[in-house]
């Protein structure tokens, strides 16, 4: 029976799309593989998703190629893509898009060809603009073309421009698949026999005997190994190989990012009353085979990665997998260390600070089965395991596990979905652990697992908290600075923490009170010592300095201050110390992320300033001292969360300290003391904190009490956005209208916090509702009616936000 293929295309469009299957590829076609098909006036990449009879009364277009040798997902996993569909309101095909790789070994290459009736009319001289002209007769004389190459032959060339041509039927695109395996191989010789060895030819030539024996004694070798020992020797190694002596083969060698990465030898550690406890509730869901999910709930220091490596350890051992996901990349390098020391070689590592070929690696060894344990950021939740039995979520709390873009997926929330259709054991662990986990586990969701202790019954660091409101401008406390100079002497290391990057966060003119904002989004520009420039933090802008206002020439002040000033004020005070920093500036790619863990660990570090990446999960024993700045900076964010990540902030990176041998002390500065999220930080009670904040959300009808969905709109055009959101707005208001419940929210519209991004204006209005299905029904009527109204104007579509800016 002839068969269509359903392919969903990544476009913003809830449908898919059914195709014929040419005959030559009838054999080929699975569900799960990537094919190229003609979609409107030009071919796409499309994921096959369903095999069934063709419509009636409908001529189909025809499928042109096949992408992929073997599947990308099995029907399994499809049902998992297609909830992430619709729990996130998102196409399907933008689903299938976010959750493979760009690449994958093949690319679709995209080319620009003159059209017949073009090539004609430039031959009879038709009536085309002289700019035209000059686009036509380029493409006349090169064929195809890549776009890329003929924006350079062009020069100031635009991608409207050559759109322009192609809806005019002048120029066409032209589709082809570019094979970009990124299958890394490496030569290997060996000896094909002794027996027939010409001793006299290799008396002639000793260099090649000696890297004849050395291939002997040591069977396969590869041209790496003897690059290192005798150099470049290409030209002995095809004498020999002509000679017939040795033979040279090829084969597939894995990247590994962390290779210079000092492993160890880490041995099991006892476990605690508490950790025995946990890990043996886990052993039972494990042994039971099906979903069970648990809170691991344990203060810093108090070995929850313990539990966590003991509990992949059962799973392993019944032939199964595991994805363990953390928060932030600079977590990578010490739980690759401590899990390699345990696991070896079964253990691959997935995040976005790796080279697309090394991700393609971790990739197609957890397709393969051949790692038993991936370690990566959120996308780690896509891993392509075939006999998936636990996923760990380490600092479960995290916002990064949210994905911004489109799909809007949250990494924690999809552990627990991807672990029921599986049959896996899910554990999210944190030592502040988020609101909707923490009452999951008081209504019986999830299993609830306490670590109140530290390992080996270490206290915790003693917190002595600074009220700063009478300080002036000072960055640090005589308090903090007395510390920090007593712990360096001491020979310990300190860690401090301020969550803002740069130098000086604004530039006020002295005279107008303006103040100098990045010209494409509507925040501050940042000035950065090290590069003598300012920079935009959102679109990526870099200037030079400037002393005088734009606007009336007046001087410029230069306020605030980030992780540079920091870095620049400790200097001076303590100017022969070692001190670096962590933060998005310092740290770009994982060799320097590589490079710093490492110098941190040897105790070649004495003073290392950060960001929020130092805050979350590092197992640092060297440091004793840990001093907290502006701890209540994000309590000024407008947003019902504010309270609950300033708790989670100062509760996690005071849990860096103290970890070794010695006892640790924190020093928090705030500019509110007295708030009960700092105050209850101060305290190490986090149970407290939770029951307080869940109360006050359940008055205020907030998550997890109720659901919540974001519409934001963007464009170029300030009114045309706001007028937008407006009608969008009435159009909900009656919608509503219709729905049999009433209980749903429309709050706004209103302009998002950061008004402009990139030169895009943005509007929101925010649906909240307890009933989740209801919210649900009217946000997908709602946004696929809406979209189409006005191209110039995005929207894209948030639900359980946890950012509104």
């Amino acid at each position: 029976m002839i068969k269509a293929a359903e392919v969903s295309i990544p476009i913003p469009d809830n449908k898919t799309y059914s195709y014929d299957i040419p005959p030559n590829l009838r054999e080929s076609i699975k569900i799960g593989k990537r094919v190229i098909v003609p979609f409107k006036n030009r071919d796409v990449l499309g994921f096959i998703v369903n095999i069934s009879r063709p419509p009636k009364g409908i001529t189909l277009k025809k499928i042109k190629d096949i992408v992929d040798e073997e599947i990308l997902f099995d029907k399994g996993r499809l049902e998992f893509y297609k909830w992430i569909s619709k729990y996130y309101i998102t196409p399907l095909g933008l689903v299938l898009k976010a959750a493979h790789l760009s690449g994958l070994g093949t690319t679709l290459k995209k080319m620009v060809s003159i059209s017949e009736s073009a090539r004609k009319s430039i031959s009879m001289n038709s009536n085309f603009s002289e700019r035209e002209t000059f686009i036509l007769n380029t493409l006349n004389n090169t064929g195809n073309i890549s776009i890329k190459r003929l924006m350079e032959l062009l020069g100031d060339v635009t991608h409207e421009e050559i759109n322009k041509l192609r809806r005019r039927k002048l120029i066409n695109f032209v589709y082809s698949i570019d094979s970009n395996s990124k299958i890394k191989k490496e030569k290997l010789f060996s000896i094909i026999t002794e027996d027939h060895v010409d001793q006299a030819y290799l008396k002639r030539n000793p260099a090649k005997a000696k890297v004849l024996k050395f291939i002997s004694n040591n069977c396969n070798v590869t041209n790496t190994d003897l690059k290192e020992i005798f150099g470049n020797i290409s030209h002995i190694l095809k004498g020999l190989q002509v000679k017939g002596f040795i033979k040279v083969e090829s084969k597939e060698v894995r990247r590994d990012p962390f290779a210079d990465l000092d492993e160890g030898d880490e041995k099991p550690k006892e476990l605690t009353t508490d950790q025995n406890a946990a890990l043996k509730d886990i052993k039972k869901s494990i042994e039971a085979g099906k979903y069970s999910c648990f809170l691991l709930h344990g203060v810093t220091g108090s070995g929850k990665t313990e539990v966590y490596i003991r509990s992949i350890q059962e799973v392993i051992k019944r032939g199964r997998e595991a994805i363990v996901m953390v928060p932030e990349i600079s977590l990578t390098p010490q739980l690759v260390k401590r899990f390699r020391a345990r696991f070896g070689n079964n253990v691959a590592v997935l995040h976005s600070a790796l080279s697309e070929a090394e991700r393609f690696d971790a990739w197609r060894m957890a397709r393969n089965s051949e790692v038993k344990v991936l370690i990566g950021a959120r996308s780690a939740i896509f891993a392509p395991f075939r006999n998936l039995g636990m996923v760990v979520v380490d600092e479960e709390h995290d916002q990064s596990y949210k994905q911004e873009e489109s799909p809007t997926y949250n990494s924690r929330d999809l552990s627990m979905v991807l672990g029921k259709m599986t049959n896996s054991t899910v554990i999210l662990g944190s030592a502040t652990p988020s609101i909707e986990s923490y009452n999951n586990s008081q209504i019986n969701k999830i299993n609830y697992l306490p670590l109140p202790q530290r390992v080996n019954d270490k206290p915790m660091p003693e917190i002595k908290l600074v009220d700063m409101r009478n300080s002036g401008n000072a960055l640090f406390s005589n308090h903090l600075r007395k510390k920090i100079i007593e712990n360096y002497k001491a020979g310990y290391q300190t860690l401090i923490f301020l969550n803002r990057r740069g130098f000086s966060t604004s530039m006020l003119c002295n005279k107008c009170g303006d103040i100098v904002e990045c010209p494409n989004c509507s925040i501050p520009l940042t000035y950065h010592i090290d590069e003598k420039s300012i920079r935009c933090h959102y679109c990526g802008l870099v200037e030079d300095p400037i002393s005088s206002c734009p606007k009336c020439g007046s001087m410029i002040l230069w306020l605030g201050f980030g992780t540079q000033k920091v870095e620049n004020e400790i200097k001076k005070f303590i100017p022969n110390a070692v001190v670096k920093r962590m933060d998005r500036d310092s740290i770009r790619g994982k060799k320097k992320l590589i490079s710093l863990y490492n110098e941190i660990e040897k105790g070649k570090v004495d003073i290392l300033i950060g960001t929020q990446m130092i805050a979350k999960g590092h197992d640092l024993p060297g440091v004793t001292l840990v001093g907290v700045i502006c701890a209540d900076m994000s309590l000024a964010v407008p947003d019902f969360r504010s309270g609950e990540r300033t708790f989670q902030l100062i509760t996690q990176v005071a849990g860096r300290a103290g970890r070794g041998g010695e006892l640790g002390e924190v020093v928090v500065q705030a500019f509110n003391p007295e708030h009960e999220s700092i105050r209850l930080a101060v305290k190490h009670d986090s149970i407290n904190f939770l029951k307080k904040e869940l109360k006050i959300r359940h008055s205020l009808f907030y998550p997890p009490f109720s659901k919540l969905v974001n519409i934001r709109f963007s464009g170029n055009s300030e009114g045309e956005v706001k007028e937008m959101a407006g009608t969008v707005k009435q159009a909900a208001s009656s919608l509503r209208s219709k729905f049999s419940a009433l209980e749903l929210e429309i709050l706004g519209p209103s302009p998002c916090p950061v008004y402009k991004v990139k030169n895009k204006y943005r509007w929101q209005i925010l649906l909240k509702s307890k009933d989740l299905k209801l919210l649900h029904s009217f946000a997908k009527r709602l946004f696929f009616n809406l979209y189409k109204i006005n191209q110039r104007i995005r929207f894209s579509i948030d639900v359980d936000p946890i950012s509104f800016n």
